[in-house]
């Protein structure tokens, strides 16, 4: 079985997922990754062999910063690769022939499905969102982007079957949707090995601080020694230095590691730092998003949850974030919830493409 996988180059979370699946196939299936994300993400996160196609197909939303969304040159960008999509349809179309796919799966990138249709292979979407739940809102600003959002709807209509992860958003365009759980990666506790490798003493607390590739340099930073209470990792260097913040090399300790490792997670809510810290039992700090449908829906997750604490941006840029951290701190630990939707999703697309249904 080959299974191609379109993934959207909007963030790593997607990347990460995306392998969290494709770990839990068959050993008999063949991958092939086609997306704009780097190989090396995948070379870190796929146990098994794969195919790596590079490629623009879509651009998720380009941003200001960590948590703002530039409306206007996420329309414009889409708008061009749309066209480019177009005139490489074709030879889409006699790859996916010519290699025997026998399903494609998207995550979440329109273009995926306009190939499988015109292939005559069964697709699948990943998500707990769609890019059309993102992007109807945008043409009010940008009413030329209304033909472009037209034909995403039309593409995701030619899907199969929609697999969708919890929490979900509309996910408008698919017409038959299978509710998935929560997908993501479940770590170790390595909290000893990394205090004593550190330094950091057992009445400190440990915090990961995670905003992605893009950070919030308006943030005053040089004010997080003043939390003396706690020790501070991160996978990413800060814009000033901090004695009390510790650079993390991911050779030594995998991030999933350190989420299941700290006594909570400070970053943007994303799907991919909500589903590990609820897989890995960790509480979340995080900062507010604008302009973008994802927020509020993972946002009532978490308060249901009941161990995330919200951050407003004030708060955040100021680092006034005694109160927060010391309510963490006097809360229990949440227990993990069960990593089985990652494998529901990888036997789902099996089925799809042995069966067709």
């Amino acid at each position: 079985m080959h299974v191609a996988y379109y993934v959207t180059g909007h963030g790593f979370g997607h990347g990460i997922r995306t392998c969290a699946v494709c770990n839990r196939f068959n050993n008999d299936v063949k991958i092939t990754i086609r997306t704009s994300l780097p190989r090396r993400l995948f070379d870190e996160e796929l146990k098994r062999e794969f195919a790596f196609v590079s490629g623009e197909l879509d651009c998720g939303c380009i941003q200001k910063d960590s948590v703002t969304v530039d409306i206007e040159a996420t329309a414009r960008r889409y708008m061009e690769i749309d066209a480019v999509n177009a005139e490489r349809l074709s030879a889409h179309l006699t790859w996916a022939r010519d290699s025997r796919v026998d399903v494609i799966v998207g995550d979440i990138t329109p273009f995926a499905f306009e190939v499988a249709r015109a292939a005559g292979v069964p697709s699948v979407g990943v998500s707990n969102f769609s890019w059309l739940d993102i992007y109807a809102p945008y043409v009010s600003i940008v009413p030329s982007f209304r033909f472009c959002v037209e034909h995403i709807r039309r593409q995701y209509e030619s899907a199969d079957l929609a697999l969708a992860l919890t929490p979900q958003n509309e996910l408008q365009g698919f017409r038959r949707r299978e509710n998935m759980g929560i997908v993501g990666r479940r770590g170790r506790n390595r909290s000893e090995a990394i205090r004593e490798r550190l330094g950091i003493s057992r009445d400190k607390g440990l915090a990961l601080i995670y905003l992605g590739t893009f950070g919030l340099d308006a943030a005053t930073w040089e004010r997080l020694e003043e939390l003396a209470g706690w020790e501070f990792l991160g996978i990413h260097s800060l814009p000033v230095t901090a004695r009390n913040f510790h650079e993390i090399d991911k050779t030594a300790f995998r991030y999933e590691d350190l989420c299941a490792s700290v006594d909570c997670v400070i970053s943007k809510l994303g799907y991919g730092v909500y589903s590990e810290c609820l897989l890995n039992g960790t509480p979340l700090v995080y900062i507010g998003r604008t302009d973008f449908a994802e927020f509020p829906v993972l946002e009532g997750s978490v308060r249901e949850w009941g161990h995330g604490r919200r951050l407003e941006t004030g708060q955040f840029l100021s680092l006034d974030w005694t109160d927060v951290l010391d309510h963490i701190r006097g809360g229990r630990r949440p227990s993990p919830i069960p990593d089985t939707a990652a494998s529901d999703c990888a036997a789902r697309i099996e089925l799809l493409a042995r069966k067709g249904a």
